[in-house]
């Protein structure tokens, strides 16, 4: 499904929201006095006007521009349907003059370019949109902040359509559950693209549009290079998962131009170690975890070496489900159905040993579970906690209550599964 869109369709709620905002915000653009009948009459008249059929030479167009900043009414509306009539040849020009106006007469320009911008679905309006960032990007001058209001108003109503065109193609953005490290958190308009999506590869310009979309999550094999570097151009990207693709190293490389990353998790995907040279040049400044590729356990302690701007972790993919305590190992929530529950071990267990290695926190149980893959069996040693129900101090006037009597040793073979990508409760 394709979401190209009619001129009528993309045209009457974005102009409408451009117009008014460029109107608040600058009193050029309010129409003046002089457009009266006579005006419209003289304009009309111009022996320049050209038949729809006939392209423009550079100077007539130039002198349109020059009438875009007119003070008379009527010669701006003119010049606005005749740039606009032949649009193609003109707007390389209207760029140029934009770019390089003075204050003084370039915000009937601004508001053109505003105009073409609106529709930016289009080549004309991508060109127009990236023109007015140019400006705005240059805050010293008045232009500037009549270029980024523009832009705002612009991108307030396109966010709101490309999330509209983005669900019907099977792309949502809510608030979700998602594992995120090693725990299960709330994450508010997370971005997924997963097996639902049904769109093509020019669907995916919209996710530019989603200007307030920190957290990605790209699942499935279908997940394509297309797909990847789209979502390395969305410009508030700082938490990106990539969990169970078919990306190969090479497809990594569009991340080196992506915003700087607080998070990068990359599990069940098949980069191997041509992959670090790529890894270690991204700009991840928190954490980067891969879980269940193929780097070997070489490369892996090559990339812990070479990485010291983000906490960089390696484990094979085996997952035992639980989440615990980090200092003492006692289990306070066992994933239902994952590896452990289906072993028996419960919460308030304590864990003291993997495949006989003991362990006394939460670093030391995650290194040695990253010795497995999914599929591999670990035995697991524990503590159960033996609990009685008594009166305290034996008398019978207080509530009755469980009292820890003794801590019985225990020990279950478990085969670990596959971390969840997403819990839903």
């Amino acid at each position: 499904m394709s979401l190209s869109c009619t001129p009528t369709e993309r045209k009457k709620p974005v102009r409408n929201l451009i117009l008014a905002g460029v109107v608040a915000c600058s009193s050029a653009m309010v129409a003046s006095s002089e457009s009266n009948a006579q005006d419209v009459v003289l304009v009309e008249d111009d022996k320049s006007r050209l038949p729809e059929a006939t392209q423009p030479s550079e100077e007539q167009i130039k002198k349109w521009i020059e009438e875009l900043a007119s003070e008379n009414y009527a010669a701006r509306e003119s010049a606005s349907r005749r740039i606009s009539r032949h649009l193609t040849a003109a707007l390389p020009l209207v760029l140029e003059s934009a770019e390089s106006a003075k204050d003084s007469n370039a915000e009937q320009l601004l508001q053109f370019l505003g105009f073409v911008a609106s529709e930016a679905f289009t080549e004309p309006g991508m060109k127009a949109y990236a023109s007015l960032e140019r400006i705005a990007n240059d805050r010293t001058t008045h232009r500037a902040v009549v270029a980024q209001r523009i832009l705002e108003s612009i991108s307030v109503q396109m966010r709101d359509l490309a999330i509209d065109r983005l669900s019907r193609v099977g792309i949502t953005v809510e608030t979700r559950y998602l594992s995120v490290l090693t725990r299960t958190i709330e994450v508010r308009n997370a971005l997924v693209i997963d097996s639902r999506f049904s769109g093509k590869e020019e669907d995916l310009v919209l996710l530019k549009w989603v200007f307030d979309v920190q957290f990605v999550k790209l699942d499935g094999p279908h997940i394509n290079h297309a797909i990847l570097n789209q979502v390395s151009r969305m410009s508030r990207l700082n938490s990106l998962q990539i969990i169970d693709t078919t990306l190969q190293a090479s497809d990594l490389e569009c991340l080196l131009n992506a915003p700087d990353l607080k998070l990068l998790e990359i599990l069940y995907t098949p980069i191997d170690d041509s992959s670090i040279a790529i890894l270690e040049q991204l700009p991840v400044f928190g954490d980067m975890q891969l879980f269940g590729t193929k780097i070997s356990a070489q490369g892996a302690k090559d990339l812990v070496a070479r990485i010291d701007s983000a906490n960089v972790f390696v484990g094979r993919g085996g997952f035992l489900g639980i989440q615990c305590e980090p200092s003492s190992l006692i289990i306070r929530e066992v994933v239902p159905n994952g590896p452990a529950d289906r072993s028996g071990i419960r919460n308030l267990d304590k864990l003291l040993r993997i495949d006989g290695v003991s362990i006394s926190n939460f670093d030391e149980l995650r290194r040695e579970l990253a010795k497995s893959a999914d599929g591999e069996k670990v035995v697991v040693e524990f503590e159960r906690p033996v609990m009685t129900f008594r009166r305290p101090n034996g008398r019978g006037n207080g509530p009755d209550g469980p009292r820890l009597d003794a801590y019985s040793p225990m020990k279950v073979e478990v085969t670990l599964g596959r971390r969840p990508s997403e819990l839903n409760r």
